[in-house]
């Protein structure tokens, strides 16, 4: 049993616009989530550095306000000089500091003076030294206030990271509803640990891209699983459909067989019946007269004519010739269809014209003897539309590619509903003709690499139009031409 399969190519064809798309849904995906995690990531680094940053400006105002109270008013009032060097003043603010800051979420609380140094720090061992260069300390003694996110190793020595928020703020003098006016006489440094809070958002930031990668992963999958379902429905119905079409070929295959055999079975019997009958009386008469005898042997050989060209049509028509290419001029080809058919023309009473462009090379690349077979089907079909004569003219033109010939008889025409059909196999309306010869005019024009194009109006013309291209192009039926220049 045959195994009718699809290529390889053809496998790929239905779902490969669909793979196209999945693949480059699934990268624009991928890119999406990338550019949302950043997205995401800013933003939530952007709001946890302004809560942080709310939070200490906050604290800051209600510490200034406290050690302005609390400790640097009474020294001024009582005109002693601040030195925070002195045990009882460094005491002092220390405890109002950590009493006040107690249980919050501050790691290091400093006081800058305005040369840079540091007053006061909750860690002890930075007293007396000197803030960074980098500090904004100008910025904020000009009345602003600073906040900076920094990220430092960790002191345990793991490749995690703390991640720090300092926030500088001016220390002023209180002056009741107009405190920001007042004299600013230091800055206060509040760093936040923030790691936490850090961590928080990376965790949820890999959650929200594992949780994105396992939908795409899924959604990959579950695409792949469709397309290959698909692909393997879509194999199956092209295996049935490429059956079927095999199965329904055969079947018009044996019906065409059947339809030939039935129409050679007519046309032959009816010359052989001819024949048979013809014989039988030139055999029954002892001494039949001459004249009788010269006239059934002229029906004899007429219809012997008759049914050797119902044979030629067939064999035509079922072992088509590949053209063998060469240099043919039209007009000749034209004129030796016309000398071979002056006895029917002035049988039939047809006028014959001819147009040519002037000046004009006509030579195609062709095989001249079955283009003659070709034109002489195409005249004949015309005469047969001609019954009480009329007029065949023939128009040649051309241009750089093409050559084309025109045969335009004023017969009876062909109707709409016939038109689709002129072409196929033992389609006639005449009742001498087998159906074959536009049968065997396409087949020729079509080996040629040319066409066909046929127009007309139902009780007036035809006009059949033969386009053949100049070089011969080979057409796709055909494997091997041989092709022989003149």
């Amino acid at each position: 049993m045959a195994d009718y399969r699809v290529s390889s190519e053809g496998k790929e064809g239905p779902f490969r616009l669909v793979k196209y798309f999945i693949i480059s849904g699934l990268f624009v995906i991928a890119v999406v989530i990338c550019l949302l995690s950043v997205f995401l990531y800013t933003r939530s680094v952007n709001t946890l550095r302004k809560s942080a940053e709310n939070y200490a400006r906050l604290l800051a105002e209600n510490l200034n306000y406290n050690i302005f109270v609390g400790f640097y008013s009474p020294l001024k009032s009582r005109g002693i000089p601040i030195d925070l060097k002195k045990w009882d003043q460094f005491g002092a603010l220390d405890s109002l500091i950590k009493d006040y800051t107690y249980g919050l979420k501050i790691q290091r609380i400093k006081i800058v003076d305005r040369q840079g140094k540091i007053i006061y720090s909750t860690e002890y061992d930075l007293i007396g030294k000197y803030e960074s260069p980098e500090s904004p300390l100008d910025e904020v003694f000009s009345g602003k206030d600073v906040t900076r996110v920094r990220q430092e190793k960790s002191v345990s020595g793991t490749w995690q990271s703390n991640f720090l928020i300092d926030t500088y703020y001016p220390l002023r003098e209180w002056t009741g509803n107009y405190w920001m006016l007042g004299v600013i006489y230091g800055v206060m440094e509040i760093t936040q640990d923030v790691t936490d809070q850090f961590g928080e958002v990376h965790r949820s930031l890999v959650a929200i891209i594992l949780v994105a990668i396992g939908l795409m992963v899924f959604l990959f999958f579950m695409l792949i699983l469709i397309v290959r379902r698909g692909e393997r429905i879509l194999l199956e119905r092209a295996n049935e459909r490429k059956l079927l079409e095999q199965q329904l070929q055969q079947s018009e295959k044996l019906a065409s067989i059947g339809q030939m055999v039935a129409i050679l079975a007519h046309e032959i019997r009816n010359p052989l019946g001819i024949i048979k009958s013809s014989a039988e009386v030139l055999k029954e008469k002892e001494n039949p007269d001459q004249s009788r005898i010269k006239k059934l042997c002229g029906v004899i050989v007429e219809e012997a004519s008759r049914l050797s060209s119902v044979l030629s049509d067939f064999l035509e028509f079922a072992r088509p010739k590949l053209p063998v290419l060469r240099l043919t001029n039209m007009q000749d080809l034209i004129e030796r269809v016309r000398r071979n058919l002056e006895q029917e023309l002035q049988a039939r009473q047809v006028t014959w014209t001819e147009e040519y462009p002037g000046n004009t090379d006509l030579t195609v690349l062709a095989d001249p003897d079955l283009l003659y077979q070709a034109f002489l089907n195409v005249v004949m079909n015309s005469f047969e539309a001609m019954q009480q004569g009329g007029e065949l003219k023939i128009t040649v033109g051309c241009d750089s590619t093409n050559l084309w010939v025109d045969f335009l008889d004023s017969g009876h025409g062909i109707k709409d509903e016939d038109m689709a059909k002129i072409f196929s196999p033992f389609f006639t309306t005449h009742q001498m003709g087998t159906g074959l010869g536009l049968s065997v005019v396409h087949n020729v024009i079509t080996a040629h690499g040319g066409r066909i194009d046929v127009a007309s109006e139902h009780g007036n013309w035809t006009r059949f139009r033969i386009i053949l291209p100049r070089d011969g192009a080979s057409p796709a039926i055909n494997k091997t031409i041989q092709r022989v220049t003149a």
